[in-house]
């Protein structure tokens, strides 16, 4: 008797770890306004984990502890519906599948994230998948708000070109490890544009070389950065290195601060550069004089063809005035001993 209770006790927890272990579909009590963390704001009493989907479609959800889930969907349920959700603290959304955080996905619903601190991460690191897509469809409303903490993610797509959609950049890090696609300047005009505002844009992953492209063969897209933006741009070697392609017809950086980080204690050999940023189309071009270089450091965009567009963004090492002034001893020493 007592073996059988054992073995029931074996099954019944088997059977409750199988059924919490696989993924599911958590979806928040529609009006309520509070914590993610709460039990009683989710349908079914239970807080996303693991690899649960997450659904907020009217309401407001507030992260102020660190949270994790496989995907997240906003405004995934009716037109009318509105839903916020407030990051304050950590939050990795991390399922093996392409779009893992979605802000608006039916016309006429409304879907808002402010993101104020914490790290967000939204990709698979074994996988190389995730993009933060803000609108699923024609005639989603709503927006990305990065206003502090860091956005991480591998790739940020607009989705459709539609005005009433936004990423707002207007302060912390946003990392992007591939691609940032389908964005419109404020014309909504023929080709596709991303405005930085004022964060801080990451090439890859911070601390480490990576490759973003700004749209691609079919998708143009336009940049520009607002006055109080950053670039960081990450370098470990003479041919290692952070680098953007850009698939557009211009590039504006003139209100960009300017990042470099050199990695693994490198240091460049005097007036070797690095071409961080080309225009695919190389009779497109760049401008924008970037502020606060590093000393020994110059950025300029330059023509690499010869065809008048400053295709290429080229980031140069100069030797340190010391250095100069020690060449220069040197030869005059050289000199005076031929005397």
């Amino acid at each position: 008797m007592k073996k059988c209770v054992g073995v029931l006790i074996v099954f019944i927890f088997l059977l409750t770890f199988g059924t919490t272990a696989n993924a599911a579909s958590q979806t928040w009590v529609s009006g309520n306004i509070g914590d993610w963390s709460n039990t009683a704001n989710w349908n079914g009493a239970q807080v996303p984990a693991g690899t649960d989907t997450a659904t907020i479609n009217n309401g407001t959800a507030s992260i102020t502890t660190t949270q994790g889930c496989g995907v997240v969907l906003m405004g995934n349920g009716l037109a009318t519906d509105v839903g916020t959700l407030n990051i304050g603290a950590d939050l990795t959304v991390s399922k093996g599948s392409t779009e893992l955080f979605g802000v608006s996905r039916v016309a006429g619903a409304t879907g808002t994230v402010n993101q104020t601190a914490g790290t967000v991460r939204i990709y698979h690191p074994t996988a190389t998948t995730g993009e933060l897509r803000l609108a699923n469809i024609a005639g989603a409303l709503g927006s990305y708000n990065l206003q502090g903490g860091i956005l991480d993610v591998q790739i940020l797509n607009k989705g459709a070109k539609d005005r009433s959609v936004t990423f707002n950049a207007t302060g912390g890090t946003l990392v992007v490890r591939t691609m940032i696609n389908k964005f419109g300047l404020y014309s909504e005009s023929a080709a596709y544009g991303f405005d930085q505002g004022q964060a801080k844009l990451e090439v890859g992953a911070i601390g480490t070389v990576g490759a973003i492209t700004f749209g691609n063969a079919t998708n143009f897209m336009d940049y520009k950065v607002l006055t109080g933006g950053t670039l960081a741009f990450d370098i470990a070697s003479a041919i290692s290195f952070d680098t953007i392609v850009q698939y557009g017809s211009v590039a504006n950086t003139a209100g960009a601060t300017l990042n470099i980080n050199l990695l693994g204690g490198y240091t460049p050999a005097p007036n070797s550069f690095f071409d961080v940023w080309t225009m695919n189309d190389k009779t497109k071009a760049g401008s924008g004089t970037l502020t606060g270089i590093p000393a020994n450091w110059t950025a300029a965009w330059v023509d690499t063809n010869s065809d008048l567009s400053t295709d290429t963004l080229r980031l140069t090492y100069l030797p340190e005035p010391a250095t100069i002034a020690l060449l220069g001893l040197g030869l005059l020493a050289i000199r005076r001993n031929k005397r």
